[in-house]
């Protein structure tokens, strides 16, 4: 072969080839040094969070005084060495112009408007526990829930149990949001214990909410409340119409777990326990995130090293096969071709950006081979179009008619339309802490 100008087309070739080497090579190295600071990082955080282990005994062990504290309360008060904190009808209910005797068979009506709603529900006075403006409740379960909450003034701090019914819900509002609303302007419950529940209906929205107070979220959690009021008879008779029953039965359950002379006590033991739990989770999560993250780190620098001396090897064949061409060809078109036809070329056609596994150093020589062929048409995820048909990233033929096929996006067609929203989710307002939602 006739000597090589600097200028000429092998030497072209051949030196578009080294440099794409070199620059992949170089991205590996600096993706391995990121890594590596990726992992020295989150082992500097692991060591350190081992180190400084003081601060999560600290709190944990607040914890075990509160949990200690209160379950001995707690059997006080069983025992009978306690009293539980009590009020009188009048003094619990005295912001709501209500007399607690008997239960009173004429209404003295008001309305109060619910702000930001344009809305106005009307309050009985002498029965201020339920506002039935949809007129769905009878008189008997009118009256149990006045007595109910007569027992819930005499055994707890000012708990209060509270249905609202409303034809429909104001516009703009959602059950969850119009619950909130209705809780924070009737202070349902002591205002110190937020110990509150409302019961909101919605009739011909057909939505249901039990919206509860923060001093009693430990005793009825958000799947709790969401197990009361989505009962599976509880919803049918809502279907059949037979409102006061299903009514009943919800505010019996949610009494039952109201009404005991621990009820606060509970409540607080149980929210210490979640936020212990939190803490535990917190703690060990993070550790377990650290270790995760460097085991992360560490296997992308071993599949960076290995796909970087996979690399190296491909480019110590080009680099055997550059050598022999003066000896293999005395016309620089062959020589040129040649070098056309090594691995190393076939990876440059590919646009391989970093050597990061072994697997994908060989995908982009098939990626690339393919490429060299007329009319090859580079698309995404690794595939090649070749006239009609569309090889895979391994080289596998996944259609014959791509035009026409699934793989041609021109060929999706779009469609509009959703599914309505679950009358079951879960959710709680500022005021109530908790609750659930349901529908029939």
């Amino acid at each position: 072969m006739n000597k090589q100008s600097p200028t000429s087309l092998t030497a072209k070739t051949d030196q578009k080839i080294r440099h794409f080497y070199q620059d992949v090579m170089k991205r590996n190295r600096v993706m391995g040094m990121v890594f590596f600071i990726v992992a020295l990082l989150f082992g500097i955080g692991l060591v350190g969070s081992i180190l400084d282990n003081h601060t999560f005994v600290e709190k944990k062990q607040h914890y075990d005084t509160q949990l200690n504290d209160l379950q001995t309360q707690r059997e006080d008060i069983l025992s009978g060495k306690i009293e539980p904190p009590q009020k009188s009808f009048d003094e619990v209910l005295k912001d709501n112009l209500a007399q607690l005797e008997d239960y009173p068979s004429q209404a003295d009506n008001y309305q109060v408007a619910i702000k930001d709603s344009n809305s106005k529900i009307t309050i009985n006075k002498n029965n201020i526990f339920v506002s039935d403006n949809a007129k769905i409740i009878d008189a008997a379960t009118k009256k149990k829930i006045y007595n109910l909450n007569k027992q819930l003034a005499a055994s707890t701090q000012g708990a209060q149990l509270e249905v609202v019914t409303v034809k429909e819900l104001p516009g703009g509002e959602d059950i969850e949001s119009y619950a909130n609303k209705i809780f924070n302007q009737l202070g349902i419950g002591d205002k110190t214990q937020n110990n509150g529940v409302l019961y909101l209906i919605a009739l011909e929205d057909r939505k249901f909410r039990l919206e509860v107070g923060y001093g009693l979220e430990g005793l009825i959690p958000d799947a709790t409340a969401d197990d009361i009021i989505n009962d599976d008879d509880v919803v049918d008779w809502f279907k059949d119409e037979n409102y006061s029953k299903a009514i009943n039965q919800v505010v019996g359950e949610v009494f039952n777990l109201m009404n005991t002379k621990t009820a606060l006590v509970d409540s607080q033991i149980a929210q210490v326990k979640v936020q212990k739990s939190r803490l535990n989770l917190f703690y060990w999560g993070l550790r377990i995130f650290f270790v995760v993250m460097i085991l992360v780190a560490i296997v992308f620098i071993i599949s960076l090293i290995n796909g970087r001396r996979y690399l190296k090897g491909i480019y110590q064949k080009y680099q055997e096969t550059s050598n022999q061409l003066p000896q293999m060809f005395t016309d620089e078109k062959s020589a040129n071709t040649t070098l056309k036809q090594t691995e190393l070329y076939y990876v440059m056609l590919s646009g391989l950006f970093v050597a990061a596994t072994v697997s994908g150093v060989k995908r982009s020589v098939i990626q690339g081979r393919l490429l060299k062929q007329p009319n090859a048409k580079k698309m995404g995820m690794g595939r090649v179009l070749i006239g009609d048909t569309l090889y895979g990233g391994y080289g596998q033929v996944l259609t014959y008619s791509y035009l026409s096929s699934n793989y041609n996006s021109a060929n999706h067609n779009s469609s509009s339309g959703g599914s309505g929203g679950s009358w079951g989710s879960f959710g709680g307002g500022s005021s109530g802490g908790g609750g659930a939602s349901g529908g029939w």
